[in-house]
């Protein structure tokens, strides 16, 4: 198909629904959110690093001990480490009305404890 205008292209790529990468991006844009949350969670944290390539989007059932509880919802993670530390760990996450979505950061909460091999508290 050829573009006639520039605006062509826009009623040729679907808007609605973006990619990985573009939630990847949106994610990079919002670091610093991102990180100082997690630091407000611990004052031991000084700075997170994290892991772009472990961003996932997954459809999550609750349950509980195993017995399916509740509505299916879909879900964006990312892990990362803190204060340099190789084997430490952090994770945030946010639910998504539709996989292909981007996440409202300021709805984001801790997947999991802050590690650093061990526990910080």
């Amino acid at each position: 198909m050829t573009l006639g205008t520039p605006f062509d292209h826009f009623l040729t790529h679907d808007y609605t629904k973006v990619s990985k990468n573009d939630q990847i991006a949106y994610l990079k844009k919002h670091e610093k959110e991102m990180t100082d949350y997690v630091k407000s969670q611990n004052l031991k944290v000084t700075s997170v690093q994290w892991d772009w390539e472990s961003v996932k989007v997954e459809t999550v059932q609750p349950n509980a001990g195993g017995i399916p509880t509740g509505d299916k919802y879909n879900e964006m993670t990312i892990e990362g480490k803190v204060n340099n530390i190789d084997n430490s760990g952090v994770g945030l996450k946010w639910q998504l009305s539709i996989k292909q979505f981007y996440p409202k950061i300021s709805a984001m909460n801790l997947w999991g404890d802050i590690s650093y091999g061990k526990r910080i508290d």
